[in-house]
């Protein structure tokens, strides 16, 4: 885990930093619906819930704070879990 740590630290850094600057313009999926004009024909009630929705947490709204912490809280979900899971396996 120590050699490990330091890759960590600079990938919070990144998403903490790199996601301040993420474009508000649509992502490639909701440019192509409002491109091929299905885009109001969404459900309007999602089927799940997102746990960060548009890359914000809830409780503290669209600020670049709020943003680099979704950052950092999905940079440790893409860490932990394949790593949880390669700590099961190695059992």
């Amino acid at each position: 885990m120590r050699g490990i740590l330091p890759f960590l630290l600079i990938a919070l850094f990144l998403a903490a930093v790199l996601s301040i600057f993420a474009s508000s313009r649509p992502d490639g999926l909701e440019r192509v619906a409002q491109t091929l004009g299905f885009s109001d024909e969404t459900a309007k009630e999602p089927v799940v819930a997102a746990p960060l929705p548009d890359y914000t947490v809830p409780g503290l709204g669209e600020s670049k704070l709020s943003t680099s912490i979704a950052g950092i809280i999905g940079a440790l979900v893409c860490f932990f879990l394949p790593f949880g899971l390669y700590l099961l396996r190695k059992k």
